[in-house]
């Protein structure tokens, strides 16, 4: 019997995957490229110490940098991926300059900076790098810095320490120079990519706080404006007050903001909220997805003729676009999602097909029997993955094409928003934070293309051309590495497109605040 639903499974998982999309899984044959050298692995030991048994932070930098690189030519399409050349460009070049910054690391901050510069360096959101280590303990100069608008603002201080500047305060420049300046040199380096919004809110936040990176100092002195006043000040670095949680609370606040809270709530009469912080599949968050999706479709109707839904995405990420698919037809219904869905395109993505690749779709295909059940189609797609990555692990190249064979140019589908009248009574509210990106953006293609929803707070994050990531422990286990496993062709959005705001805001993103805001529109404020 057991044999039997084995084979069953299989052959489901094959038909499904012919009619998802009309798609020619089998006949594209891709150009071979001949067999890419794989960089030499120069260490092979995972936390090597000194002599005296002290951590050799140099030696495990180096092994761990080029685990990194190791991961990255093995189960990426970066090596093979002649559309986007900058990739493969960075991986040899910004390697070479991460093993020259590697002889200058002597302890965690030096270890960890030295990778996650290298990683940031290809400014590509599904390419992460994140310590499981403690870095040095967090410090702060007194004050909390939000960029709003054109000015960067304390929006919270010591109030224990008079010397500190005043809340509202403006910080002009520090040692000397444009703080767009200090922040270019001093934190896109190793955090966030300049080509977003919200990455560059919180990276003007970000530089008021020390985590002992060797390779940028925090400023030591900056120029305040104070009620029309200018006012130079040397800065005076601490610890963080305690709790430290509450002044976690204020910092999130001053950069990108908390994250929506869960739920379906009617906030004013006639005001729906959706507050959908992720799609992410998990123990967690799996059975609140499932409740917010059921609760939305039950008031779905009365939603749709009540005066606003605002549909609160701050923090998501993205996740399992399962998720996003469901939420957005319990909102919108098939019919309208059909009536004003984007010109169909023709598209593909390119597998990179490995041995560790299909163990992950492996693993995953037992997960989503958990989430989906065991004759579920993502349980089936996943059982198919594993089975397409592993034969195609020895092609040249090896990547596995699905897809349209001849995909078109990507990009474009940002502009492509309709204009006209909603159509239903209900006026939509896409709220975003700048966090909107993954399978967050795949809900955004959806819902932005339905005449009458307006986007508003803040642009949404952008993907790169990479996508479906996992990950990895470095040998140090003091860090593991998050990489892609498939390159877009023909995709509406290009690397890093984003959907631009319709309605801007520039003030604190603090829950409350926000709430405020979006109210007063909702009330034609």
């Amino acid at each position: 019997m057991r044999h039997f639903l084995i084979g069953v499974t299989v052959i489901v998982a094959v038909a499904a995957a012919f009619v998802v999309g009309g798609y020619c899984w089998f006949s594209c044959t891709l150009p071979p490229m001949g067999r890419i050298e794989r960089p030499p692995a120069r260490l092979v030991a995972g936390a090597p110490v000194n002599p005296d048994g002290s951590p050799n932070w140099r030696a495990r930098t180096l092994i761990d940098l080029a685990a990194a690189r190791q991961m990255i030519w093995d189960h990426t399409p970066v090596p093979y991926d002649a559309e986007n050349p900058q990739y493969r460009a960075w991986a040899v070049q910004g390697f070479a300059a991460a093993e020259a910054r590697a002889e200058q690391a002597s302890d965690l901050g030096g270890y960890f900076y030295t990778i996650a510069a290298y990683i940031n360096g290809f400014r590509d959101p599904h390419i992460a790098v994140n310590v499981t280590g403690e870095l040095p303990a967090r410090r702060w100069p007194g004050f909390i810095v939000s960029q709003q608008g054109e000015a960067a603002k304390i929006v919270y201080r010591d109030a224990n320490d008079a010397s500190v500047p005043p809340l509202g305060a403006k910080v002009v420049q520090c040692e000397g120079k444009a703080l767009a300046a200090l922040v270019a040199e001093r934190v896109y380096p190793f955090r966030y990519n300049p080509a977003l919004a919200a990455e560059r809110r919180q990276a003007v936040t970000r530089l008021f706080l020390d985590r002992g990176n060797p390779f940028a100092p925090p400023p030591a002195q900056c120029r305040f404006e104070i009620e029309g006043r200018v006012v130079d000040a040397a800065l005076n670095w601490r610890a963080l007050p305690k709790p430290e949680e509450a002044w976690t609370a204020e910092y999130v606040k001053a950069g990108r903001g908390p994250s929506a809270p869960w739920g379906v709530s009617e906030v004013a009469p006639g005001v729906f909220w959706i507050g959908v912080p992720t799609f992410s599949s998990g123990q967690d968050t799996a059975p609140k997805l499932e409740a917010l999706i059921a609760e939305v479709e039950k008031k779905g109707a009365a939603m749709r003729q009540a005066r606003s839904i605002a549909i609160d995405t701050r923090g998501n990420g993205g996740g399992n676009s399962t998720w996003a698919d469901r939420l957005a037809v319990a909102v919108f219904t098939p019919e309208v999602l059909d009536r004003f869905a984007p010109p169909t395109r023709k598209e593909a993505v390119d597998w990179r097909a490995s041995p560790g690749n299909a163990a992950y779709w492996r693993a995953w295909s037992d997960e989503m029997v958990k989430e989906f059940g065991a004759f579920s189609m993502q349980r089936f797609q996943a059982v198919f993955l594993d089975w397409q990555l592993s034969r195609s692990a020895a092609n040249d190249p090896p990547l596995w094409r699905l897809g349209d064979c001849q995909p078109a140019a990507s990009g474009g589908m940002t502009k492509l928003r309709p204009r006209g009248p909603s159509p239903f009574p209900a006026r939509v509210y896409f709220l975003s934070n700048g966090s909107c990106g993954s399978s967050c953006l795949n809900f955004a293609d959806q819902v932005l293309m339905v005449p009458g929803v307006q986007l508003i707070g803040s642009a949404t994050s952008g993907d790169g051309a990479y996508m479906e990531v996992r990950s990895e422990e470095l040998p140090s286990k003091l860090a593991a590495l998050t990489f892609p496993q498939k390159v877009s062709r023909g995709g509406g959005r290009g690397s890093l497109e984003v959907y631009e705001a319709d309605v801007a805001y520039d003030g604190l993103w603090s829950d409350e605040a926000v709430r405020a805001w979006v109210m007063a529109l909702a009330n034609g404020r």
